[in-house]
């Protein structure tokens, strides 16, 4: 009879998590249980290579192990949001290493950075002037992506009366992470008028993903369109010409009427809590401005307030359903001049409901007097609460030490951005056992089905839970520490072989189960000769008889 025990690894290296995914801002954790199986103490230090310094912290980097003990470190991820953290998966190794042999412990995780965006535009000029000799105008827009991933993205402009003609230097162009790109774009009046009174219209520069149509940036100008003759310059010349002084001082002028050129804004529907621009062009000098608002059909008119220029925009929150904005122009002898115009508001999109994807206690059975520390995973939530105890979590926390002194259910509550919307909630339970109870347990082990020659390699399995150590002997007096959890062993059985597996937990208990293989002697094949093969008599014929 033999038996075969490999050796072990010296430091046993296992990780929560093989992957941990980060949105650049946000927190992960990423917990490294560390047992060492050598035969004295030893001082660990835990590292990680591979991943930018200081994208990772360590709270304790070095711990003093037992031998057969395991302890636990946290590692703390923190990717910055900047353009710099590119979207994309970072392999990195975790190192254990024991300070008085040098032997080492290594495991392999993954961060992911999750991709972000945030655009900008900006205008050299907020305000051009369009002549009838000189139309054209030549604007710079700016554009950055400050995300940290590349953006592919449209550019468009539009005025809402489409009076206007826009034209990029190119239509379509890709950003780098952090990149910034000047595009060229001319603007000009679809016409030109000889006579005239000046016009002002608000434009849009919009810059929008060819992938996602969510992502895109704004930037606001203004084109003010002038005729070659304007009609004070018209009126001044004709006066000029046909009247003299003491008809001007004798005659008194007739009042210049109110005229409200243009009341606008670019976008006639925007959403609840957005913010919408109003602008104006109205004459002569001297009126007295007021705009005033009414919200939904029953809505009481509000005065915003007076405004000083003639030529002017303000910023306003439109609410719900809608609301209507009216300009009021009055002038001293004249009758009031009026506008309205009308934007439609939709409700805020619904928030998303709170999800807990995974909540759970590590270990799920300790002995009394010790600690077990509680991790999850969410999404959407605003607030966590851990019950019992109605304890408040921020939403970046991942994790929560406890130590019970009993059974104990855990409950955790994740609050979405609407109070209204019903909270999501997991549970998990913790077992509480006296410190001479075992908290090791074997789910199985198991030999070969079937029958087993004598001299035939097997394999035995096991499989553990809540183990510090394990360890296989058998009757025949070959012992050996083995790996805890799920593994396999190979071993050759010549004779009858009783194997007992002892689990043995943190506190230096442990149980056992036992397997016991019978091999038998292989079946000898004997050989059959083969069978004789029958001679065939000659055949005679008689003289004048033919064979038929």
């Amino acid at each position: 009879m033999s038996s075969t025990i490999s050796d072990i690894q010296k430091i046993v290296v296992s990780l929560s998590e093989p992957d941990i995914i980060l949105e650049p801002g946000s927190v992960g954790q990423l917990v490294v249980t560390m047992t060492n199986r050598q035969e004295a103490s030893d001082r660990l230090m835990l590292e990680i290579e591979g991943v930018d310094v200081e994208w990772y912290r360590i709270p304790m980097s070095a711990l003093n192990v037992a031998p057969g003990e395991t302890s636990s470190a946290r590692v703390n991820f923190k990717v910055p949001r900047d353009s710099s953290s590119r979207a994309d998966t970072y392999p990195f190794l975790v190192k254990v290493q024991a300070m008085e042999t040098g032997e080492v412990g290594l495991a392999q995780a993954s961060l992911v950075v999750k991709p972000f965006n945030n655009l900008q535009m900006e205008l050299d000029a907020k305000r051009v002037v369009a002549t009838f000799l000189h139309p054209l105008n030549d604007l710079e827009v700016t554009i950055s992506n400050l995300g940290n991933a590349e953006e592919t993205l449209e550019l468009f402009a539009s005025d809402p009366e489409d009076d206007c003609v826009y034209e990029f230097d190119s239509d379509r162009i890709t950003l780098r992470p952090g990149q910034t790109e000047i595009v060229p774009m001319a603007v000009r009046p679809k016409n030109a008028s000889i006579v005239g009174g000046m016009r002002l219209y608000g434009f849009t520069a919009s810059a929008r993903s060819v992938e996602y149509s969510f992502i895109h940036a704004n930037v606001h100008g203004q084109i003010e369109k002038r005729a070659l003759i304007s009609p004070l310059l018209g009126i001044f010349l004709l006066l000029l010409v046909f009247g003299g002084v003491g008809a001007w001082t004798l005659r008194p002028r007739a009042p210049i009427p109110i005229v409200i050129n243009s009341f606008a804004s670019p976008i006639k529907t925007v959403t609840a809590g957005q913010d919408a621009s109003l602008s104006w062009d109205v004459s002569p000098a001297g009126s007295q401005i007021i705009i005033y608002k009414r919200t939904g059909p029953d809505g009481e008119e509000v005065a915003i307030g007076e405004q000083k220029n003639l030529v002017g925009n303000i910023t306003v929150k439109p609410e719900m359903p809608f609301t209507i904005y009216k300009i009021v122009v009055r002038e001293h002898g004249l009758p009031d001049r009026d506008q309205k115009l009308r934007i439609e508001v939709l409700p805020p999109p619904v928030p998303e409901k709170p999800v807990i994807t995974f909540f759970r206690a590590e270990p799920p059975v300790i002995h009394v007097g010790e600690s077990v520390m509680l991790s999850w995973e969410t999404s959407n939530a605003k607030d966590l609460i851990l019950d019992p105890g109605d304890i408040r979590l921020s939403q970046f926390q991942q994790s929560h030490s406890v130590s019970p002194d009993q059974n104990t259910t855990y409950q955790l509550r994740a609050i979405g951005a609407d109070d209204k919307m019903k909270a999501a909630t997991k549970n998990c339970k913790v077992r509480v056992v006296p410190k001479d109870v075992c908290t090791a347990e074997i789910v199985s082990f198991t030999g070969p089905k079937g029958e087993i020659y004598i001299g035939t390699p097997v394999k035995i399995r096991w499989r553990t839970l809540y183990t510090a150590t394990a360890r296989i002997e058998t009757d025949h007096g070959v012992a050996g520490d083995v790996s805890p959890g799920s593994s396999y062993q190979d071993v050759t059985v010549n004779e009858q072989t009783l194997f007992t597996l002892t689990a043995t937990d943190s506190a230096g208990n442990h149980i056992t189960k036992t397997l016991t293989i019978t091999p038998i002697p292989r079946p000898v094949v004997q050989e059959i000769p083969p069978a004789p093969v029958p001679s065939t008599p000659p055949t005679t014929t008689e003289p004048g008889i033919t064979p038929q």
